[in-house]
């Protein structure tokens, strides 16, 4: 299992939360977990970032959410294949985020075209 090397910014503008779904997603986007590569357990990451089992267990969700991993039943979780994941090259950009970065939905434009 490679190791999550994960620092937590005090005094940043981020949660704690969107810090370890940030680190997570770019280590996934980045290659350095391989697909089928298990994940550090949501008490063990907690215990080491000295936060709440409740902010690592909302990243992790994220992290299903956008297709970057997957929870295996008593297994914990663990990265997902690379062809799963191509749509999430946006990891940590919410939806709203990515259609202003497209120019707005398909509504909004017919509504500043009239």
């Amino acid at each position: 299992m490679p190791v999550l090397n994960i620092r937590i910014r005090t005094g940043s503008d981020e949660t704690k939360t969107q810090q370890i779904f940030n680190q997570i997603a770019s280590a996934i986007l980045a290659g350095k977990f391989s697909p089928g590569d298990s994940l550090t357990s949501e008490r063990a990451l907690a215990e080491q970032l000295g936060v709440s089992r409740n902010i690592v267990r909302n990243a992790f969700r994220r992290l299903e959410e956008h297709g970057l991993v997957e929870a295996v039943s008593t297994a914990g979780r663990r990265v997902r294949a690379s062809k799963k994941r191509r749509a999430t090259a946006t990891a940590g950009v919410e939806r709203g985020d990515r259609l202003a970065m497209r120019g707005g939905s398909k509504k909004a434009k017919g509504k500043r075209q009239k």
